[in-house]
């Protein structure tokens, strides 16, 4: 039995309760006093194996107490392309430009509005076929992956130029969805507007007198964005008039789906560790909803506001990124302008594994209507 005992020299750290005890106490401390606000113009780029210019706006390298996850922007220049790698999931928006990324030797066309799922080990790489610089914001949940000693990253091949036959030797797209059948791009052209529906759904049940109170929930309609994402309402935002618009956002894109969108729908997409659900428009003059929950990540795709955390104010405008910290955390976001305002929304899995064992992080809504302002 001695055999299977190793002696323990004054040296070594024995006591782990009073590390946890320390590790609680620091953990409460980074999550009270976090910072909300990754502005873009302060990020710092670096060269990667795999990037030409990447730069981490939300993370723990960047000072921001996360779930271990993260949340990067990334520019490829005309002509080049990301190395081949494979880690855990990773959710990408295409901000601008064009081209297609490879999974797992499958190519999928993008270009600006476009949003990818990257499945969990998944080989890939991305190619900048257009004339401009390719640029989309990226997020993972690498360092938890790492962290549970279930991930890997793996390097298969650097960045570099395109090569002159990269169109033989990548076929043209043959649809949107693997040999798995799971969606990995959809254009925000494509993705239905949950707020259009609802509306929609709403008056068609006022014309046959029935009640509206429930109209759109669960619904599977089709309405689609234009172009540039309005409708054609004539307004300037290219959005919804506010006055026609009370509700909730002004415009509700359903991407990957799934959380906080008011649908089950997710339009094909399977991520668990990271997705990229939505993108709301808010019209301008008016806040969003009220309520609090743990982890999740707005990505400012146009405009300018604020938002207030915990009822403190901080300002934002597009290319930032704003963090609800992993704590229950009551938030509300204002678009204070005469334009509207569009935010991708990111949510981290992590987030609904300990939902159901602590009532205390479960959703609360304070207020899920749009409040007009001055």
């Amino acid at each position: 039995m001695s055999d299977t005992w190793r002696p323990i020299t004054r040296m070594e750290r024995v006591d782990f309760y009073a590390d946890w005890l320390a590790a609680s106490e620091r953990n409460e401390q980074a999550v009270t006093h976090s910072p909300v606000v990754g502005h873009g113009r302060d990020a710092t780029w670096i060269e990667t194996p795999n990037e030409h210019r990447i730069a981490m706006l939300i993370g723990e390298q960047v000072g921001f107490p996360t779930q271990g996850t993260n949340l990067c922007t990334v520019a490829i220049p005309p002509g080049n392309h990301t190395g081949r790698h494979a880690h855990g999931e990773e959710a990408i928006h295409i901000l601008a430009g064009s081209g297609f990324i490879v999974v797992d030797g499958r190519r999928y066309g993008f270009h600006a509005g476009t949003t990818i799922h990257v499945p969990y080990r998944s080989e890939h790489q991305l190619f900048n076929t257009g004339r401009d610089e390719l640029r989309y914001v990226s997020a993972s949940a690498m360092d938890l992956d790492l962290f549970v000693r279930l991930g890997r990253l793996e390097q298969l091949e650097e960045k570099g130029p395109n090569p002159p036959d990269l169109e033989s030797r990548y076929p043209a797209e043959d649809g949107q969805f693997d040999a798995d059948g799971r969606r990995i791009a959809l254009h925000l052209e494509d993705a239905p507007d949950e707020q259009r529906r609802r509306e929609e759904l709403r008056r068609a049940a006022a014309e046959r007198g029935e009640s509206t109170d429930h109209a759109g929930h669960g619904s599977h309609g089709h309405g689609h964005a234009d172009a540039d994402g309005g409708h054609g309402h004539g307004d300037a935002g290219g959005g919804h008039k506010p006055s026609e618009n009370p509700h909730r956002h002004g415009a509700i894109y359903i991407l990957m789906g799934g959380g906080e969108s008011p649908s089950d729908e997710r339009n094909g997409f399977t991520a668990v560790s990271v997705a990229m659900t939505n993108i709301f428009e808010e019209v301008p003059h008016t806040s969003s909803h009220c309520h609090s929950h743990t982890e999740a990540v707005l990505y400012v795709l146009e405009g300018v506001g604020f938002s207030e955390i915990d009822y403190e104010h901080y300002d934002w405008e597009a290319g930032d990124a704003v963090h609800v910290p992993p704590k229950m955390t009551r938030h509300e976001h204002f678009n204070p302008s005469d334009a509207r305002t569009r935010t991708l929304r990111i949510e981290y899995g992590i987030r609904y594994f300990y939902e159901p064992l602590w009532t205390g992080y479960t959703k609360v809504e304070h207020r899920e209507t749009a409040i007009a302002r001055p």
